[in-house]
């Protein structure tokens, strides 16, 4: 288990589109829950590692989510990325805090990985100094949620930041020299045009982060009823039509730019893919602390409840065993998603042969070096392609 995920989930206010655990931060705050959540937090990191697992470190990634951690004030959510940064693998041989590596006749110095140690933040909640404060506490990477530079859109999702907001975030962001950064944009908004489409996808490449996330707009049920009172029932077809008819060409737009789509939703420079979200995808074991955090580790998958409230109360997580067949079919699944694709040999009892050789003979899945993938032209159908490709648990 080298993966840990830890939720905070504290926002200014919730997104209208938002189906991730988060709750409003000031009541929070003035009830003193914030302080004894972080409490609990490292009680269940210690109780679910065993005591003194921290001296060596353990974990290759970390990636503290929410919610949006950076609402919290900077003096606890720095004291909380040191306790976690001191669970993190440090290579001997490592290079200096600075992170310049040693340079020899030869060129640059052949050293191991750094850890991975990421922070979710939005908009309104960062400034040069939180983010001078987070790099030196042991945070490598950030990801900003933008979702969309255009004020309606925006508004559209219900989310509340504002122009500036965005603005001042990418000038801390810069004026930092932040190495690895990602930027989240959200895709098939109600009302959005191509125009609008290119434009965002256009303004998150000059602001020059070394990974953009893109994803397709998901309708919880209170942002479709939303959607469909205020826009009218027929909004969220033309969104879906939208998406379908133009994601392929803000993909090649993305591209174009130099960001390789390694995943359905996730495009990166060469060498700054996320190594955290690629252990999910590759079926690597992971733990999560927090409410509504999950863990899958071994045969058995741990969800913790869903609210601050009933985290510290301790209620129990739900516990699931997950039959093997049932880890392969999840592996493959998360696998046939990224554009390295999955090894043919070690998920074969979940695959349909005739399925498999059809899809291989249309050119949806190409076999290379030993493995399945998708071909790029259908990453945009993966859901079908992959739907048809393999046998569901308890089918076989």
């Amino acid at each position: 288990m080298k993966h840990l995920y830890v939720h905070l989930p504290f926002c200014r206010t919730p997104c209208a589109y938002c189906d991730f655990a988060s709750e409003p931060f000031w009541p929070h705050f003035r009830a003193g829950r914030v302080e004894r959540y972080l409490e609990a937090l490292q009680e269940e990191l210690i109780e679910r590692t065993g005591p003194g697992s921290a001296s060596g470190g353990i974990f290759r990634t970390i990636y503290l989510g929410g919610g949006t951690p950076t609402v919290i004030p900077p003096d606890l959510l720095v004291a909380l990325v040191r306790y976690l940064a001191a669970w993190l693998e440090r290579p001997s041989d490592a290079p200096t805090a600075s992170g310049e590596a040693e340079f020899t006749a030869a060129g640059v110095a052949d050293v191991p990985e750094l850890p991975e140690f990421t922070i979710e933040a939005n908009p309104g909640t960062i400034d040069a100094h939180l983010l001078e404060r987070l790099a030196e506490a042991g945070i490598s990477r950030l990801s900003l949620g933008v979702q969309s530079f255009a004020p309606a859109l925006r508004a559209a999702l219900g989310r509340r930041v504002s122009q500036k907001e965005i603005e001042d975030a990418l000038t801390a962001v810069s004026a930092v020299g932040w190495r690895e950064w990602n930027l989240d944009l959200v895709f098939g908004i109600p009302g959005q045009t191509r125009v609008d489409a290119f434009a965002d996808v256009d303004a998150a490449v000059a602001a020059g982060p070394t990974h953009i996330s893109l994803y397709d707009l998901t309708y919880t049920q209170a942002y479709r009823t939303r959607v469909d009172v205020t826009l009218g029932v027929g909004a969220r077809s033309a969104a879906d039509a939208f998406a379908e008819q133009h994601y392929s060409e803000v993909v090649a737009r993305l591209e174009a730019s130099g960001y390789r789509r390694y995943e359905v939703s996730n495009f990166a420079l060469a060498g700054h893919e996320c190594r955290h979200n690629l252990a999910y995808w590759r079926g690597e074991d992971y733990l999560g602390i927090g409410a509504s955090a999950v863990s899958t580790i071994g045969g058995e998958r741990r969800t913790n409840p869903r609210s601050a409230g009933e985290y510290l109360a301790r209620r129990p997580a739900q516990v699931e065993l997950l039959s093997p067949k049932t880890k392969m079919w999840e592996k493959a699944m998360l696998g046939l998603r990224t554009s390295d694709g999955v090894e043919e040999a070690a998920v074969l009892p979940v695959v349909d042969g005739v399925a498999r050789d059809r899809l291989l003979a249309q050119g949806c899945l190409e076999r290379r070096y030993g493995k399945l993938r998708l071909n790029p032209g259908f990453l945009d159908v993966s859901n079908t392609v992959i739907g048809a490709l393999l046998v569901p648990p308890g089918e076989s």
